[in-house]
């Protein structure tokens, strides 16, 4: 029997059985609303402190890159994991450590260098595309001006760019900027509706409502553990039910049956290794 992710419909191949599923099953939604903000907002502080418990709490790197290395970095790790993102922007300052010459170089040499993330071609115009419009906007290949700008004017102008999303915007803010902020991907998506956090269709939305929600001084440490969690617990396939600390609130429906199949072996380095927070260690 075939096998898809459990994002949206999932056969779950167990020989005696074959389950077909949406992520967020008809009527959930209405339910999961039922306690109110105030009751989501509690249930978010106690899954951030399950999972701080289970792998502390995240503080933020000491030395953080500057906006636009996170911008490009971020934009570098769109489709792909971050440790082959990392590889290509390592490539890609090795060949270019100014962001001027990533800007008049060829296209397709910006391409050749950071093929290891996937994409290259797209990725390759959309980075020149955008350093282009960063130099005509600000006179400099430097976002620092945004430093003084709020959340919303930060966003705002980052989302006028090709290519670039909430999450990749959110992360500038958290990761370069030092705000309070919850980026939200695909992964972070996926979780949050399993939890039952939130009963959204897109990363997006769970952005929009998380964002809402997280309390103070928590969208740091809890973005980066959930990030951790579903790298290791709670994966797109085949997820670790029988073992999640957090089975008691989740509410994904396949939680039982995946709960009797036996987890299998898999790599476990650089489960917590996020592009975000090296690409400062690429500067003199």
């Amino acid at each position: 029997m075939g096998r898809r992710s459990p994002d949206r419909n999932l056969y779950v191949g167990n020989p005696a059985i074959s389950l077909r599923v949406p992520l967020v099953p008809s009527g959930l939604a209405s339910i999961l609303r039922r306690p109110g903000k105030k009751g989501q907002v509690t249930r978010i502080v106690r899954v951030a402190e399950a999972l701080e418990r289970l792998y502390g709490k995240r503080r933020r790197r000491g030395r953080r890159s500057p906006p636009l290395d996170t911008l490009i970095g971020t934009l570098l790790s769109q489709n792909t994991n971050d440790q082959n993102s990392y590889r290509a922007w390592i490539e890609l300052k090795k060949k270019y450590p100014a962001w001027e010459a990533v800007a008049v170089a060829p296209w397709q040499s910006i391409a050749a260098a950071i093929k290891v993330g996937g994409l290259k071609n797209q990725k390759a115009r959309r980075i020149q595309e955008i350093l282009r419009r960063i130099h005509r906007d600000w006179g400099e290949y430097s976002l620092d001006a945004l430093r003084g700008k709020t959340n919303d004017e930060v966003m705002e102008y980052l989302l006028t760019m090709k290519g670039v999303g909430e999450k990749t915007a959110a992360c500038v803010l958290v990761f370069s900027l030092n705000r309070d902020i919850f980026p939200v991907d695909t992964h972070i998506h996926r979780i949050c509706n399993r939890l039952g956090l939130v009963a959204t269709k897109t990363a997006e939305d769970t952005f929009r409502s998380m964002d809402s929600m997280v309390p103070a001084g928590k969208s740091y440490s809890f973005h980066v553990n959930l990030i951790q969690f579903g790298r290791e617990v709670c994966r797109a396939s085949r997820p670790l039910c029988r073992d999640c600390p957090l089975f008691d609130e989740c509410v994904f429906v396949l939680k039982d049956a995946f709960a009797e199949i036996p987890a299998s072996a898999g790599r476990k380095s650089n489960r917590n290794f996020l592009i975000t927070e090296h690409l400062s260690e690429t500067r003199n």
